[in-house]
Parts: C-alpha cells; structure tokens; sequence
C-alpha cells in the first residue's frame, strides 16, 4: 500500500509544475484522473524529445501513474461530466490562467457547492489576488521577478537562467504539500479548502542571503558564479586537468581536513587562511592559489583524496553520466520504465523512501483519452451515450 492510496484527484493541469505536482502525487499512491483537450491534450504532449512517429518523451515522464479522459468543457455535457467528477474526488488540481476555471462554470465555488469537503488547489503565475493575478507567467519570468535570476551566474556575466526550470518544479512541490496538509486537515475536520499556489511566491521564498542581507544592513548583493564568498571559503568549483570538480566546507573543523587532501598541511595555521573569516577576506588570493593547485591535478583523485579526508567533493557530471553513478541505483533512482506511448526509456525514481509503504511507478503515462469510456461508466453513463457523446466529440477516446 502507498501513502496515499484512497485520494483521488481530478487534474486539469498541463505543461510542466501541474503534471509535476500531480506526478508526485501519483507515485505516492494517489489516484490522479487527468483531464485533457478532445483534440490535441496536454501542450506537453507536443513536446520533444519524440519518438515512436511523434510521442513525447516530456509527457512520458512527468505524467506516469495517471489515467486520461478527454473532455471538451466548452460543451455544456462536458461540464456536466466534470460535475459528476466533482462529487466523486476528494481534490481538484488545476494550472489555468486566472479565472479560466470560473469562466468554464467548473470553478471552486460550483466544486464545494456539488462536494463541500472538496480540496480546490490552483497553481499560477502570481496566484489568486494581487494586481498580477491575470498576468500570464512562465518560469523564465519568474525567475526575472523574484531575483532569483539576478543571483545566478558569474559576476561580471549577465543574469542567467537555471539550467532547469526550478520555477516549475518548486511550485509543483509546494502544492503537492499543500494538498497533502489540506488532506490532512480534511481528515481531521472534514473540511475541505482552497489551495493557492503561486510560482513568485515560490521562487522568492527561496533567495537565501540576497534579501535577508538588505533588511538587516542595507546591502546590496549579487551573483557570485559557483562561490559563496560572503559566507564559506572553500565552496566553489575548480579546473582539473581532466575535468571538474565542486568542493566545499561549512566550518573550520573541515579546514584541516581541505588542507590534508591537497597535500598542503601548513596551511591550517597560515595567516591568510587559518579561520573561515580570514578565507572570505582573503577570497580572491585563496581562489587564485587553489586554481594553479588544481589545474594540473587528476578529478577523480582531488575528489577521492577530498572525500578520504571528510570533505564534501564531487566531479562535475554530464546527467547522462548521472544515470550510471552507483549511488543513483543504490537509491533505485534510475528506472527503467516501459510506457505506452514512448517505449522503454530511463527516468527518474522516488526521491521519498518510506520504509513501510513506498511510493511506486504502476502504470506508464496514459494515451489520450485512454480512460475515458471506463470512468463515464463509472458516472453512469450508459454505453450509448457514451457512443453519442464520442460521436458528437464531447469525449474522446484513443485513435484506432
């Protein structure tokens, strides 16, 4: 059994931070119905990698453990399957554009009205009230917003963008707890809720020191690349000769360790860099010594002799090389996933382990529409009017 096996969650998500919230919650044992577009489905279904004559490899992996009805909520039958739904599941997961839900007559207030201990969880760009609540967003512009794009890259390098869209996956996380925690509450009080979920509200509760050392001194700080001089020296990456590594202490207990691995033990007591203090004023000279020491050294060696010596190292990896690193399969992180519509690919596994009910990958992504006839009988619907419903395109099923 998994956590949340007995939830069911109606998704109306598409994309990247919806799927990914109710991604996660299938994994963990929920019941995830997604909701698609009659004639094309989710917009990440279009895109790449493809393969199989055009299947999305995108879709595959953020929408495993999930089954599909096609519906066309511009009809009025089509709004009356999804009201029909409404008082079946026990949550409501959706990542419109303000308002579009309301303006399809499918919004929260009809929901708690057919089911009130539903749980209504909406992910945008700015959330449900402020004056950007109908601004459209996407994870670049968020990152512009929050500042989180000011704080990465190099200093005399313009702003840049995370090389993942965190944006995303960090909104898709945080409504994913939020709907555990409202389930919880459910539970407690029989009361359902709506769950607001916005990806700048996100993103910048996540800027760590650039905020916090402006409240408190008045400073104005940026990107510093892959260092952290303000606050630990060593934590950078360095050129070996053979590639590169990252490197990092967090106090002066790891100091002597640092100095050890690099062969250099009078450095613990040198009054250049004896405390971390000393290390942050004397970053740069410290920065420049540490990379004529590494340029000629092998990674592999500077990472095991670092790690012999209790310091935190690691080479710098391609993610295709991450997929054959022994820990990811000491952690079952690396799965092989046969799916329906792409094949049989790698992806990634369960990041939460659980020692009693683990989460799982039971079922590939779906086709679109895949579920459709199964959960109209679920509804009642007779085999005729579904065949009506079909033939009118109201609902669709799988191509033959």
């Amino acid at each position: 059994m998994r956590p949340l096996e007995g939830i069911t969650v109606l998704d109306f998500t598409q994309a990247y931070s919806g799927p990914y919230c109710a991604m996660n919650l299938g994994d963990y044992g929920a019941r995830v119905i997604k909701v698609e577009r009659v004639e094309d489905g989710d917009q990440s279904r279009y895109w790449g990698p493809y393969v199989n004559g055009g299947n999305s490899g995108y879709f595959a992996v953020y929408n495993r453990n999930k089954e599909s009805i096609a519906i066309d909520l511009s009809e009025p039958e089509g709004k009356e399957v999804i009201r029909k739904l409404f008082a079946q599941v026990d949550v409501v997961l959706e990542n419109f554009k303000y308002g579009t839900m309301d303006k399809l007559g499918v919004g929260y207030d009809v929901a708690k009205e057919i089911n009130p201990e539903i749980i209504f969880a909406s992910i945008t760009g700015f959330g449900q009230t402020g004056p950007m609540r109908k601004s459209t967003a996407y994870d670049n512009v968020i990152e512009c917003m929050c500042g989180f794009m000011e704080m990465t890259g190099y200093p005399d390098g313009p702003a840049l963008r995370s090389g993942a869209s965190v944006g995303d996956s960090y909104t898709g996380i945080m409504m994913f707890l939020g709907i555990v925690m409202a389930c919880y509450n459910k539970m407690r009080t029989g009361r359902g809720c709506r769950v607001d979920v916005a990806m700048l509200d996100t993103m910048f509760a996540t800027i760590e020191d650039a905020v916090l050392a402006y409240s408190l001194t008045g400073e104005q700080i940026s990107r510093t690349g892959n260092a952290r001089p303000r606050e630990v020296v060593p934590y950078d990456k360095y050129v070996c000769r053979d590639g590169e590594i990252a490197v990092g202490i967090t106090d002066d207990d790891m100091w002597p360790g640092f100095c050890e691995a690099i062969g250099r033990p009078e450095l613990q007591d040198d009054p250049l860099y004896a405390s971390g203090e000393l290390r942050r004023r004397n970053y740069e000279k410290f920065t420049a010594t540490m990379r004529e020491f590494m340029k000629d050294k092998s990674a592999d060696d500077m990472v095991k002799r670092f790690m012999e010596h209790g310091v935190s190292a690691a080479p710098v990896l391609l993610p295709i090389e991450a997929l054959d690193n022994e820990q990811f399969k000491a952690r079952d992180m690396v799965k092989t996933i046969e799916d329906i519509n792409v094949g049989k690919y790698k992806g990634f596994g369960i990041p939460i382990k659980f020692s009693e009910t683990p989460g799982g990958i039971a079922k590939s992504s779906p086709l679109l529409g895949e579920n459709t006839e199964d959960i109209m009988k679920s509804l009642g619907y007779s085999d005729a009017e579904i065949e009506e419903l079909i033939k009118e395109e109201i609902v669709g099923v799988p191509e033959e």
